[in-house]
């Protein structure tokens, strides 16, 4: 509490003030909590991402596209990789993962996670996530800094859970497939008293993996509605996850003449004690008042304590003349970690003929704090990459100082927003946002075996301005501009500029232009969402072939277009097709070089930034068969296509494009269902996205058959 004398002061008065409000209000209906089961891309949808205010998406000067349940479903979808697949601009890489949790680039730029419209974590302290409590997933393109502080520029992914219910629900399901995976989940809902109804979600993942890179999840997911009175309600959830998985940062490396190496795409070559464990758990406090005119108060508080304990591959330098794989370490990093966040907000609809308005205020105060130790440990090569044998079987005793660290990272901050929708008639619409925040950032311990302290007070203001002109009830034009900041916080070495006396911390920096027409068509039928947009990214840290550290001089810009459509023509047949063009390259000018290829101070700018494809598509359809005695099949499939994309900063290393063949069959009834997803029909070999020294294979043909039942 000592951390946040602001935090009382802010309930206080926030609670007074409702109260107050509420002495004049008339009676309310129940506080209703909203599941929206659209299609991905309807224009019928709302969504609280990008807006905050449960906004149509017609309405928004930005592009959003929800992935309903549904959709979900239908695709047999059980993890956040396969979800993606049916948003634009959305591709799947390494980054801070390192494999055993979801990192992607939006527009060819890194991207966050918000959890109810709340930050997940950070990129560094990601995690697998898993699809049992999952209601529908919102992804907002472009950076959302004016509504959800610090965050990355290619745009926020917001997974929305399912909520307690005022009536019995339970639902038990079960999942059986390829490489050995089960998964079980119990999901219960109901009332508890007049007042209060809950939810408990359990979920068991265990499976070996393909290419053995095995997946031990528990989840206990319990979560309450309070329905203090007519106008105000509590809700309390908490998570417990604990994930075990075995993360992989090779995959199949290059050789020296730049190709993936001839090998079964079941090689391996990453060290066989390699594991990651975590622990989260996460509590969340959210309180709503609404008033009778047009005042809504949200309070919440979230607590989040992660932990996580690793050992992973680093280095490893592609073939040399020799077809060795030299350079070769491992790191073991134990994180601990503590996110707390604060946020109050109202909401007050206005106005009068000519105008209406919806304004949102907010206030947020946030407290990270990170214990962060790793030891690093050199590894003989592989001597013919080949052939691989991975020769160490136990981790080394003798750690490098150079490879290791010991260090305590903390954020502190708050931070002030308001927005304005106003909307004049029927036909236009305008968003206008401000954000202005603090930050007191620290990094003190030893790295290398050298003290260092880093303090530094960063203050950043950020906005967005949007319109949308709408001149029938079927056509939304909107043009959109957002800029961003971003203190990284990160575990990884950072070398921090320097001035005389003492040492600062640069933000990044990112703006984004859009341009974009949403249309209904065929009375509803055919929904299609199209985005011109550039995005800018600076200011940021990067790692370059041939350095030792990390420098602050990243930046990146992605010009491109963007369509995502959603059809159902005619009973029973729904059709969702995506597609991405762009021209994502990098424009720092830093030098950079390969040894293995005698490339020296060689420049990165006009490059492409790494895992990310020019080009990308989607096209998935699902039939239910409409004839009487066949009520209840179902079939469908679908493609999904990635072009090629880059290992490293110079474009040496690349990584081919595919096309991975998908399909799907299911039996329905209200009770029970069976689905059947098939994957990678064609057996293709195929490489999802790269790392640092090659590329992932993705998984051969499998098959997973999911039973449920409803009470």
């Amino acid at each position: 509490m000592r951390r946040f004398p602001l935090l009382v002061l802010a309930v206080a008065v926030s609670s007074a003030w409702a109260a107050e409000v509420q002495e004049q209000s008339a009676t309310l209906p129940a506080v209703v909590v909203k599941s929206n089961a659209t299609l991905p891309g309807s224009l019928k949808d709302s969504a609280q991402t990008g807006s905050k205010t449960d906004t149509p998406i017609r309405d928004l000067p930005a592009s959003v596209v929800v992935v309903p349940q549904e959709i979900l479903r239908d695709q047999g979808v059980t993890d956040m990789n396969q979800a993606m697949t049916n948003v634009s601009g959305v591709q799947p890489v390494m980054g801070g993962g390192y494999g055993f949790a979801n990192n992607y680039a939006i527009r060819g730029q890194a991207m966050r996670f918000l959890r109810d419209g709340y930050s997940d974590g950070t990129s560094q302290n990601g995690y697998w996530r898993t699809f049992a409590d999952v209601d529908r997933i919102e992804v907002l393109k472009g950076p959302g800094s004016a509504l959800y502080g610090a965050g990355q520029p290619g745009g926020t992914i917001n997974v929305v859970t399912k909520v307690p219910r005022r009536t019995f629900g339970a639902e038990l399901s079960a999942t059986v497939g390829s490489f050995g995976t089960y998964n079980t989940t119990a999901d219960v809902t109901g009332p508890i008293s007049s007042q209060l109804s809950g939810r408990l979600i359990v979920n068991t993942e265990k499976t070996d993996g393909w290419r053995d890179l095995s997946r031990n999840i528990t989840e206990v997911l319990p979560s309450f509605a309070w329905q203090i009175n007519e106008s105000s309600a509590l809700t309390i959830d908490y998570d417990h996850r604990e994930l075990e998985i075995t993360p992989d940062n090779y995959g199949l490396p290059f050789d020296v003449r730049r190709n993936i190496v001839p090998v079964s795409r079941e090689a391996k070559y990453y060290s066989p004690f390699n594991y990651s464990k975590q622990n989260i758990d996460r509590l969340t406090l959210a309180h709503e008042w609404l008033q009778s005119n047009g005042l809504t108060v949200r309070t919440a508080l979230i607590q989040d304590r992660r932990t996580l304990d690793m050992v992973r591959n680093a280095g490893g330098n592609p073939g040399n003349t020799a077809d060795d794989m030299t350079g070769r370490n491992v790191r073991r990093q134990t994180d601990d970690a503590r996110y707390l966040n604060f946020q109050n907000e109202v909401i007050w609809k206005t106005g009068g003929p000519s105008a209406q308005h919806t304004l949102l205020g907010g206030i947020e105060l946030t407290n990270t704090h990170v214990d962060t130790v790793r030891i690093g440990y050199n590894l003989p090569s592989i001597t013919d990459i080949n052939n691989p044998v991975v020769p160490e079987s136990v981790l080394p005793t003798s750690a490098v100082a150079s490879q290791g660290f010991d260090r305590t990272l903390s954020a502190r901050g708050w931070a002030l927003y308001a927005q304005d929708q106003i909307a004049f008639g029927e036909q236009f619409k305008v968003r206008a946002g401000l954000r202005t925040e603090q930050s007191k950032v620290e990094d003190d311990g030893s790295q290398a075996g050298a003290l260092r302290t880093v303090k530094d007070t960063v203050s950043f203001t950020t906005g967005s301005l949007g319109a949308v002109w709408q001149p029938s009830t079927t056509t939304s034009l909107y043009a959109g501009w957002s800029n961003g900041k971003f203190v990284n916080l990160s575990t990884e070495p950072s070398k921090i500029s320097s001035s005389a006396d003492r040492r600062t911390v640069q933000p990044e920096g990112s703006t984004q232009f859009e341009l974009g027409a949403k249309l209904s068509w065929l009375e509803g039928k055919l929904d299609l969402t199209s985005a011109l947009f550039k995005t800018q990214r600076k200011d940021y840290y990067i790692t370059l072939p041939g350095a030792t550290d990390p420098t602050p001089d990243g930046s990146d810009e992605t010009t491109g277009l963007e369509l995502d459509l959603t059809a159902h023509p005619v009973a029973g047949l729904t059709t969702t097709a995506n597609l991405v063009v762009q021209d994502a390259q990098t424009t720092s000018t830093s030098l950079a070089s390969n040894a293995q290829l005698g490339i020296t101070n060689a420049s990165i700018s006009g490059k492409r930034p790494t895992g990310v494809a020019n080009t990308a598509a989607r096209l998935w359809a699902a039939y239910r068969l409409q004839e009487a005695t066949l009520r209840g099949f179902g079939f469908g499939g679908g493609l999904t296509y990635k072009g090629a994309s880059y290992a490293d900063a110079l474009n040496v290393y690349r990584t081919p494009s595919y096309v991975v063949v998908d399909g799907q069959l299911f039996y329905e009834t209200k009770s029970w269902d069976v689905n059947l997803a098939l994957r990678n029909l064609t057996d293709r070999t195929y490489y999802t996205n790269a790392t640092f020294s090659g590329a992932l294979p993705g998984e051969g043909r499998s098959a997973f058959l999911t039973a449920r039942v409803r009470f």
